[in-house]
């Protein structure tokens, strides 16, 4: 197993992580929690997922996965539901994940293996939003160039093809990699037909449903990618079963999860 080692003050609030969190002294709540533009709490958690080739059957890569929760219910918001969310939300968010990036400790081991780290695609449009991923390594740009590796997220059918090949192609600059989320449903290629990014990424997290559902999204999402990335991966499946199902629908990465309380379409 991974281990997620970080370097806060003190405290013994375990997350999601399965790290010890610092609880700020003046906030008292826990740490990445702050109040949307709707006045909403919201607070952050990750873990650390591991990225398994099918080919090798060995780890890959390393991934960050941020945790949105609603404070006052306990809500997951899952990515499908950003959308919902205004810029300066999800901006907040995706500084969260730089800062928790910063603050590992890998092993020596670990160090060796890129580093994935999912960004909005609204963050990352705008020039401040890609400069400040350089927080994630100290400052790096060397070590940004050479280990990290970015996944967009939020994006859809209305994301325009040339201002995505844009911002993908600026980012491929500065960092070892780009992905690119998928979003579940009947057209979830759709808006990479004319773009070129290395990997394309389905989260089966943001599925509802029985792990029937999950599977016919595996193979159905599976079909339509096929050709539009060198790499195709499944991400945050049930179980280890999966990876079977993955295989077949042509995936070539998958990494397993520990599932949360169920997503609710609010």
């Amino acid at each position: 197993m991974v281990r997620a080692q970080l370097a806060f003050w003190m405290t013994d609030v375990a997350g999601e992580s399965g790290v010890e969190a610092q609880v700020g002294p003046s906030e008292g709540l826990p740490p990445w929690t702050f109040a949307t533009s709707e006045r909403r709490i919201l607070a952050l958690d990750y873990s650390i997922e591991e990225l398994v080739s099918l080919r090798h059957e060995a780890t890959a890569a390393l991934r960050i996965r941020p945790v949105v929760r609603h404070v006052k219910t306990g809500v997951i918001i899952p990515t499908w539901a950003y959308g919902r969310l205004t810029d300066s939300d999800v901006e907040a968010i995706d500084r969260a994940t730089l800062d928790f990036a910063s603050r590992l400790r890998p092993s020596d081991a670990e160090a060796k293996l890129p580093l994935i780290i999912p960004q909005s695609f609204r963050t990352l449009a705008g020039r401040r939003g890609r400069a400040g991923l350089a927080h994630a390594t100290h400052g790096s740009t060397e070590m940004l160039k050479a280990r990290i590796i970015i996944e967009i997220t939020e994006i859809g059918r209305g994301t325009p093809p040339g201002r995505l090949n844009e911002v993908a192609s600026l980012l491929g600059a500065t960092c070892k990699g780009v992905f690119g989320r998928l979003q579940p449903g009947r057209d979830a290629a759709a808006a990479f037909k004319d773009v070129r990014l290395q990997a394309l990424a389905l989260d089966a997290g943001d599925i509802v449903g029985t792990d029937g559902d999950v599977a016919a999204a595996l193979l159905e999402v599976g079909e339509q990618a096929q050709g539009l990335a060198p790499l195709l991966i499944a991400q945050g499946l049930p179980s280890e079963g999966f990876a079977d199902v993955a295989e077949v629908a042509g995936f070539t990465h998958v990494a397993n999860r520990v599932q949360d309380a169920p997503a609710v379409r609010a």
